[in-house]
């Protein structure tokens, strides 16, 4: 039963669905909802993080998609985590969307902040879903509900 369930833990929803991620991942040792900032850096330290942002808004489009993980990039800067964000990436290079993956494989850890339309985001779900099936750590920060 135990195999069962662990081979149901990965078959992610391709649409985000944050309550099957819950139900199926919570407790498990690799996904931590509620850490602030300092707790991430005291465990993740030396290690690159994934920022995972919303990459476009219905309104602002992805120029504010990329201004907003540019502002999280720096609050985490603060708190001395290195890190990468697809959707900035995406957004200084002109591209139509933020392609998690290459951050991802190169990153040893993904964090979620708690940014406007997170919870729809295919590119943050897509960020979540690759690092918990490379049994890489995923941090959903403090304001993540």
């Amino acid at each position: 039963m135990t195999g069962h369930l662990a081979t149901r833990r990965c078959q992610f929803p391709t649409q985000p669905d944050w309550t099957w991620l819950r139900w199926h991942w919570q407790g498990q040792p690799i996904l931590y909802e509620g850490l602030s900032l300092a707790e991430i850096a005291a465990r993740e330290t030396g290690q690159l993080a994934c920022l995972a942002t919303p990459y476009r808004y219905s309104e602002g489009g992805p120029v504010l998609g990329a201004d907003y993980a540019g502002a999280w990039l720096q609050d985490l800067a603060q708190a001395q985590i290195m890190a990468i964000a697809p959707a900035f990436m995406a957004g200084w290079s002109g591209q139509d969307v933020a392609l998690p993956a290459p951050a991802v494989r190169a990153c040893g850890c993904v964090i979620v902040p708690p940014a406007v339309g997170w919870r729809d985001a295919p590119d943050v779900w897509q960020a979540a879903c690759l690092a918990l099936a490379a049994v890489k750590p995923v941090y959903l920060l403090e304001g993540c509900a």
